[in-house]
């Protein structure tokens, strides 16, 4: 095959989102799907993190697929992250033992984080499914959810109406100026 030809079938295959060189998974074309928003959590000065949503549309529906990803501005260890987690889900409501069961699926979902780290939650009908990319590196699977409640709950801590950062979920469904 020439070099031209190959030069070619590199390109087509780079522009082919979950196909390129270096991803894990054909699921990978949510990196793809436009933003539906962004948001930046910050507490006093710092910020913690920077998220955005993604859907395949560019815009949310629920039952539709869609993506978090939240790019850490501070090292978490797997620990308060996790705690963080469940203190949102005390504040939503969430019964002590859904919560017991949910920390124990989550637990291979992350690792202890370092800036510049980033953590994906994809939802899909049937399923969620965490992504981690350490600073420099391949985003990488870390865990499939099947069970639905939890994946809802999971996203329920920036996109439930109830949550508390309502500016930041306004801010990820499009919905400020």
């Amino acid at each position: 095959m020439n070099r031209r030809i190959k030069h070619l079938i590199l390109m087509l295959a780079l522009a082919m989102p979950g196909y390129a060189v270096g991803t894990t998974t054909s699921s990978m074309t949510w990196q793809s799907w436009p933003q539906v928003g962004e948001a930046t959590l910050t507490w006093g000065w710092w910020t913690i993190y920077q998220s955005s949503l993604r859907s395949p549309t560019g815009r949310y529906q629920a039952q539709a697929p869609h993506a978090l990803v939240i790019t850490y501005a501070r090292d978490i260890s797997d620990q308060r992250l996790m705690k963080a987690t469940n203190d949102q889900w005390e504040h939503l409501g969430f019964s002590e033992a859904q919560r017991t069961r949910w920390e124990k699926a989550l637990d291979k979902a992350w690792g202890d984080i370092e800036e510049g780290d980033r953590l994906a939650f994809v939802r899909y009908a049937q399923k969620g499914i965490f992504y981690a990319q350490p600073k420099g590196e391949s985003w990488q699977t870390t865990l499939t959810v099947d069970d639905t409640e939890l994946a809802d709950a999971f996203l329920a801590i920036w996109l439930s109406e109830d949550t508390d950062y309502p500016d930041h979920r306004r801010a990820l469904l499009g919905e400020t100026p």
